[in-house]
């Protein structure tokens, strides 16, 4: 039984045997078919094969496209200098308000016709707080108070007509409020073509005298643009100021300018009736803008090359026996590295027997002109200024006004420094008075 098993067992090791190396070992290669027939004898008389044609040459590779040449970087624009916050607050569907101030520290050197000697002050030429904004981006308003020429001591000299004799004073403007410009600008067509300003306001007169004060290019306004500003009976100097309605825009293209209104003027005194029953003050401008249009109320003095400005304009301003005219050219252009600005202003007025109480206005006439460069590069501008009076009443002096000064704008408008030195000439006056003015401004708006 046993060795019975043992052969079952050495047998079946050995069948697996067989079957894994029948497995493992590769299939027989097929045999070959059998081979065809010979082929028949060649002719002799044949002509040899031809030799097997010579593989076509593989194509070349297309040339490699040469790498692309960088292009040089352009240069970096040079930084530019931040703009002054406006401290504005949107409020939405075009209403906003808008927060600012205009300084003017100022040093002032100054002779009289009169008296020997010069007169020293250091005070404050303009002290306003500014607040405008917009409607609905129908109606903008425009509030500024001002206390001009703050602790500049009014000097009044002494008096040996009267009993007993007086002394001279030097008294000092103390600081207090005034208000400046107050009034509103409607826009019904939401355009510049039609406005209409109510308030109180600069009249539209000759140019200067209706520039903003933060613009000029020499240290003030001409010093005759407001000789007719104290003749309308008002309690203080309003400094060209008046309380009426203009209206005013911008047509052919912007081309033209025109601002016509009715203004306070001076109110006829109470007698038997009632008083202020006469007509109002009637002013009116027109401007021609060869170049670019100036779309604000107030006019600049110098746009130090952000307008190309070429403008011609005429004024009138009447009441009763009062008269005012004036015209006025107005340059200020890009040129070179820099800006030419210049202007000239010609006034005529005369108070009729209209103006009869002080300060009364003879007739006559007075031209204004200054001009000056701005050189870019450095900020700097020298100024030249004239004036004369022309008085055709010969019981009136001619006066002879002019000045040299330069001009640092490093900050344009919104930070300068001015420096003047000038004098005023006063026909049989004693001797001349010479000046000398020193300001500084900081203007944010």
């Amino acid at each position: 039984m046993t060795r019975r098993l043992s052969s079952f067992l050495l047998g079946a090791v050995g069948t697996s045997l067989f079957a894994s190396v029948a497995v493992a070992q590769p299939a027989p290669a097929a045999e070959p078919a059998p081979d065809a027939q010979p082929p028949a004898a060649a002719d002799p008389t044949a002509a040899p094969p031809a030799a097997p044609a010579e593989p076509a040459p593989a194509p070349e590779p297309p040339p490699a496209e040469p790498a692309p040449v960088a292009e040089p970087a352009a240069p970096a624009e040079p930084a530019k200098k931040p703009g002054p916050p406006s401290f504005k607050i949107e409020a939405g569907e075009g209403t906003n308000i808008k927060l600012g101030v205009l300084l003017q520290p100022q040093f002032q050197a100054q002779q009289d016709v009169t008296a020997d000697g010069w007169a020293l002050n250091l005070f404050v030429r303009r002290a306003r707080v500014l607040l405008g904004g917009s409607l609905f981006g129908v109606v903008d308003y425009f509030v500024d108070t001002d206390f001009a020429n703050m602790m500049l001591a009014n000097q009044t000299p002494p008096n040996d007509t009267t009993m007993p004799p007086t002394p001279g004073t030097a008294v000092k403007a103390t600081p207090g409020m005034n208000m400046q410009d107050a009034f509103v600008t409607v826009k019904p067509l939401g355009s510049d073509v039609f406005k209409i300003d109510l308030g109180y306001m600069l009249p539209p007169m000759s140019h200067n005298s209706v520039q903003s004060a933060a613009s000029l290019l020499s240290w003030d306004y001409f010093s005759y643009s407001f000789q007719h500003s104290a003749v309308f009976a008002s309690s203080g100097n309003p400094v060209g100021r008046d309380t009426g309605v203009q209206l005013r825009g911008l047509v052919l293209d912007d081309h033209l300018e025109y601002r016509v209104g009715l203004f306070q003027g001076r109110r006829r005194p109470p007698g038997a009736e009632v008083g202020s029953q006469n007509m109002f003050r009637a002013t009116g401008r027109v401007q021609a803008n060869i170049l670019d249009p100036e779309t604000g109320f107030f006019y600049g003095g110098t746009y130090l090359g952000t307008k190309s400005i070429f403008s011609l304009g005429a004024a009138f301003d009447i009441q009763d026996e009062y008269k005012y005219f004036a015209g006025d050219a107005f340059v200020d252009l890009p040129a070179g590295d820099g800006v030419f600005t210049a202007q000239v202003n010609f006034v005529h007025y005369e108070g009729g027997d209209w103006v009869t109480l002080p300060p009364v206005l003879p007739e006559g006439n007075a031209l204004m002109a200054e001009a000056g460069y701005t050189f870019k590069p450095v900020n700097v501008a020298p100024i030249v200024r004239f004036e004369k009076t022309l008085p055709t009443d010969s019981d009136v002096n001619s006066e002879t006004r002019w000045a040299l000064g330069v001009a640092y704008f490093p900050f344009g408008h919104n930070f300068n420094i001015k420096a003047f030195f000038g004098q005023r000439v006063v026909e049989d006056a004693d001797h001349a008075a010479n000046h000398f003015n020193l300001q500084t401004q900081v203007y944010v708006f």
